[in-house]
């Protein structure tokens, strides 16, 4: 029998919980470890679309990226996502910024993607790798790798000083723009996150940074089948399920 215990613990070996940041909030956050499980369901995010699909394919297990949880609940109305995985039996465990820290996580697999070569991680004070670096095989203007971007992401691309020639890349998945400052000793060319504001592209031209916001959904959902993957590995007897979870649609 595979339980909620069993996988928790199999996901704390491969992106340990206690490396996650201050803030976050990761972890077992609904349900008993002693649940067994015959079915998980991986999501990017815990709404009622995707609690409705998992409790559709009958799922005991829910794993996602982004905590259902965020902030102390002062309400649960009946009709919530955390009120429905309650009611209904279905545990939610969330790997967030300990996956994307952790090696073979979200930026590790989202510079695969965008064919980086040379991969190696930007270590800050603190040790934990948020952010990776790496080379592109020829140098390019940062507008046709941007393109590239946007191909391998299925995604449409805001980018900074599009003629400038970029070769070495940082990336960082979601909301990455708040490291910016820290990439001007890293010597990168263009750096590739989810989401920027405005004064971020403003700050990343004064940087002599080309920016690139690729997506908060694309840029961390394509690691999740892989953490399905690995997981399918581990307990090969159970069932899987991935469910999208695409926020925006994209017009024009």
């Amino acid at each position: 029998m595979v339980t909620v215990g069993n996988v928790y613990d199999f996901l704390n070996s491969i992106a340990p919980f206690n490396t996650q940041e201050s803030w976050d909030n990761s972890g077992l956050l609904v349900g008993n470890r002693n649940s067994e499980v015959t079915k998980i369901a991986f999501v990017l995010d815990v709404t009622n679309t995707t609690v409705d699909k998992a409790l559709e394919e009958k799922v005991d297990l829910i794993i996602s990226h982004h905590p259902i949880i965020w902030e102390p609940l002062k309400f649960v109305p009946s009709d919530s996502p955390v009120s429905k995985c309650i009611r209904n039996g279905v545990a939610v465990i969330s790997a967030h910024t300990n996956w994307d820290i952790a090696e073979g996580g979200v930026n590790d697999v989202l510079s695969k993607m965008l064919g980086l070569q040379n991969i190696t991680p930007i270590v800050p004070e603190n040790d934990l790798c948020m952010l990776r670096k790496g080379e592109l095989k020829t140098a390019v203007p940062a507008e046709e790798f941007a393109d590239v971007v946007a191909s391998a992401l299925d995604t449409v691309v805001r980018v900074s000083s599009p003629e400038k020639m970029i070769k070495t890349v940082a990336v960082c998945g979601g909301s990455g723009a708040s490291f910016l400052p820290e990439l001007i000793r890293e010597d990168v060319d263009a750096f590739v996150t989810g989401d920027a504001k405005h004064n971020d592209f403003l700050d990343a031209v004064e940087y002599d940074i080309s920016l690139l916001a690729a997506g908060h959904y694309e840029t961390e959902t394509i690691s999740m089948p892989i953490l399905m993957n690995l997981t399918k590995t581990e307990f090969p007897s159970i069932e899987y399920t991935y469910i999208e979870s695409a926020p925006v649609v994209y017009v024009g």
